[in-house]
């Protein structure tokens, strides 16, 4: 049985010298990261830094060429991406994935497939619950969802497997502010409850506001790790950062003293 997050056990995420090639080609090269349960670790840097191939390795969706891959000190280096999923390790890529025909319940519970139907509605009610917006529109095709409401499904599908560990790509990509500050409550919900968030985010503003700690990648490589402050501070004295971004750092950190 595998912990739970409020288990002793429950040691959360760990990636030990994780490398990722694309071909020949490598993306990842020896990336270290750590995330406890109840944490959101945000991952940031310019295209091409290999952000998506992280998560990819991490998932399993791509072979790894080395390095691990722990769940609470179970290795999972060697599983395929459907037996990490199972242990509870899920990707939501940037590209929303939607069985486009089926409705938004049905495409909820094809998320619980394996499970028993009274699982299936009772967390599919759950699902409805954490976004009101899809209880609106539960019996609509999917292919009819806005790019939001697309997003939101396919992070509740993720959630529909019990996942312990999300890894979001691109959370923001694509959607109106309106819908961006609702997700982004729903993650940090997510992670109070227990969960391992690891957030690959574009918009540096949204990503300083919602992450504890924030490693920064640069050509495959972590060049950069701390909490959020301290790595506003390195993003900022390196040009990447805008003083709006920093602004919403300051915010953050007020309102939690």
């Amino acid at each position: 049985m595998a912990p739970t997050t409020n288990s002793p056990e429950a040691t959360g995420l760990e990636v030990r010298d994780l490398k990722v090639f694309h071909g020949v080609v490598p993306a990842v090269r020896g990336v270290d990261l750590e995330c406890k349960p109840g944490q959101i670790l945000g991952i940031v840097g310019p295209n091409g830094a290999g952000k998506t191939s992280l998560l990819s390795g991490i998932a399993g969706v791509k072979k790894t060429s080395g390095g691990h891959v722990l769940l609470d000190g179970r290795d999972m280096s060697r599983w395929p991406a459907y037996r990490r999923g199972q242990a509870g390790v899920v990707m939501v890529n940037e590209r929303r994935r939607v069985f486009p025909s089926l409705s938004v319940r049905e495409n909820l519970a094809a998320g619980g497939w394996g499970l028993g139907k009274a699982e299936v509605e009772a967390r599919a009610e759950q699902m409805l619950d954490l976004f009101p917006r899809l209880r609106e529109r539960e019996d609509v095709p999917s292919f009819r969802l806005s790019g939001g409401e697309q997003r939101m499904v396919s992070i509740a599908r993720a959630l529909m497997t019990g996942a312990r560990c999300l890894l979001l790509d691109e959370l923001s990509l694509g959607l109106a502010p309106r819908i961006v500050a609702q997700l982004t409550e729903v993650v940090r919900q997510l992670a109070d409850e227990g969960r391992i968030v690891i957030l690959v985010e574009q918009y540096v503003g949204v990503l300083l506001q919602l992450a504890d700690h924030v490693s920064i990648l640069e050509r495959g490589r972590v060049k950069f790790t701390g909490q959020t402050h301290e790595t506003a501070l390195w993003l900022q004295e390196h040009g990447y950062l805008k003083p709006t971004d920093m602004a919403v750092v300051e915010k953050k950190i007020t309102s939690t003293h």
